[in-house]
């Protein structure tokens, strides 16, 4: 167990074979996240409507570009009424 720790200890302080390790992942991980679009508009009652695909013609909308690993799901609204 002290051998292990020893060992991690040398390559977090190392800086060439911090170097060699960080290569080796950046070619082995994808470089780019990739993104994904969602439109955000207001349906006919006024509601805000989020979803990705473009709303009906002629309605007005936001175009909201997120990456693919970030949780878009919105926040409850706390009104302190039940």
């Amino acid at each position: 167990m002290i051998v292990l720790a020893g060992a991690g200890y040398y390559i977090y302080q190392d800086p060439a074979t911090r170097d060699y390790f960080k290569q080796q992942s950046e070619t082995v991980l994808p470089k780019t996240v990739t993104h994904t679009t969602v439109y955000k508009w207001k349906d006919k009652q006024g509601q805000w409507q989020i979803t990705n695909s473009p709303p009906p013609e002629g309605t007005k909308y936001e175009t909201i570009e997120y990456r693919k690993d970030t949780n878009v799901i919105p926040a409850e609204r706390l009104t302190g009424q039940k």
